[in-house]
């Protein structure tokens, strides 16, 4: 640093959102950059976007919906359910996921769960969305509220054969470093998110000195994580970023050099190319586990313009996942769909029309007491449904063909029927 000035920089490690709203603050009335390698914050704080001098050293929690979105699309799965802690680190991902779901796939249900939510209250929210047609959860908190969450899901039932869990990087990050062990336990079969750090020499030395480190600065206690936690590394690649922009305005005296000099400083670091775009860092890979005994083992990764993969390398990569053993110690994919038990079938309505009897026919059958309904349209409709991943129950009812197309429309819209299904809405 200069020693002519005060402070150049501030560096701040795992921040909670309201820490990092009073930070981006600071930093914007003061012109003094914060550094911060946390991924608590969120880009829809009005604050963080407004501030050029508070950088975020860590990926946007943002980011993880697209890998999220693709390993959905994977499995055909349409809906999911997302469970978030009820806080602006839990929302920041919503509105990533509701963006990356456009099209085919979609949020059915957003759970918020507060952090001192207690274990009853847990619970019954599970109980809730058991009777949901919905078995595809996805889950983004951290650690040790996930862990609660997955222990009240194990005695509701939900962590067997049948459901999906996906979780984000704050409980990947932590797989293999819970901080009690036995958290692990329940979660058997889960699918998560982290960032992908490559294991090499300057990694493992790194970690390897770390430790050394802590056992000679605290005698007393044990440091056994099997692998370097992403944020240490996040934040010692930030250290070496102030240093950089440091060393590169050591005799500029103006105020703004060194938040310009860090806006473009780039380096091969330990988790990787470390560059900032819009004063965030970008994660280029994800890496995607599967929990499973005591610890996780990678299936696959998501890369931006290639998505799923099995390998980076290019010679010898398939674009889909390893064997994944899901809840229940299953490795048949789930359906992930079961129909409400307080559902019925949907009731399906049909013009009566006169005519075109080959597009539509509604006869009376004797032997069934009730109206049989065929014809091309039908039997589209027909096909359709049953090439649906999960099954829907549904029956067909007659309705006046003289009524206007809004009153029918207002059928569905009145829940007098569930859908509508005429020679032109399956052409």
């Amino acid at each position: 640093m200069d020693k002519n000035a005060d402070v150049q920089a501030i560096i701040s490690p795992q921040t909670s959102p309201e820490a990092a709203e009073l930070f981006a603050g600071i930093a914007e009335h003061s012109n003094i950059p914060i550094l911060s390698s946390s991924t608590a914050t969120s880009s829809a704080s009005s604050s963080l976007l407004r501030s050029r001098f508070f950088v975020r050293t860590a990926p946007n929690i943002s980011s993880q919906a697209a890998p999220i979105a693709a390993i959905l699309e994977a499995f055909a799965w349409r809906a999911a359910v997302l469970l978030h802690e009820d806080s602006p680190y839990g929302v920041g991902l919503l509105s990533a996921l509701v963006h990356a779901f456009q099209g085919s796939r979609g949020l059915t249900e957003s759970v918020a769960v507060p952090r001192d939510a207690t274990d009853s209250r847990v619970y019954a929210a599970l109980l809730a969305l058991k009777t949901m047609p919905t078995k595809v959860y996805i889950v983004h908190m951290p650690p040790a509220l996930a862990a609660r969450l997955f222990r009240r899901a194990v005695v509701a039932g939900m962590m067997s054969e049948g459901y999906v869990w996906v979780t984000t990087a704050g409980v990947g990050n932590a797989a293999d470093s819970l901080p009690n062990p036995g958290d692990i336990d329940y979660m058997q079969g889960v699918v998560s998110l982290r960032p992908y750090v490559p294991a090499t020499d300057q990694v493992r030395s790194f970690w390897r000195r770390f430790k050394a480190r802590f056992r000679q600065e605290n005698p007393g206690l044990e440091h056994d994580d099997p692998t370097v936690p992403v944020t240490l590394l996040w934040l010692y690649d930030t250290a070496w970023a102030a240093a950089a922009a440091a060393e590169t305005t050591f005799r500029t005296a103006q105020l703004t050099a060194f938040i310009d000099a860090l806006l473009v400083t780039k380096f091969d670091g330990l988790v990787g190319r470390f560059g900032l775009v819009d004063g965030q860092l970008q994660v280029s890979v994800y890496e995607i586990m599967n929990i499973i005994g005591n610890g996780a083992r990678t299936v696959g990764f998501w890369v931006p313009g290639l998505g799923i993969t099995t390998s980076l390398y290019p010679s010898g990569a398939r674009k889909e996942l390893k064997q994944i053993l899901w809840p229940g110690e299953t490795a048949a994919v789930p359906i992930a769909w079961n129909k409400s038990p307080s559902q019925g079938s949907l009731r399906v309505a049909v013009p009566v029309r006169r005519g075109f009897t080959e597009f539509v026919e509604i006869s009376t059958d004797p032997s069934i007491a009730m109206d049989r309904v065929s014809g091309y349209c039908i039997d589209v409709f027909n096909a359709v449904m049953a090439r649906l991943d999960y099954t829907v129950a549904y029956h067909y009812q007659p309705a006046n063909a003289n009524m206007p197309y809004d009153e029918l429309v207002n059928l569905v819209h009145g829940k007098r029927r569930s859908w509508r299904a005429t020679c032109q809405s399956l052409w």
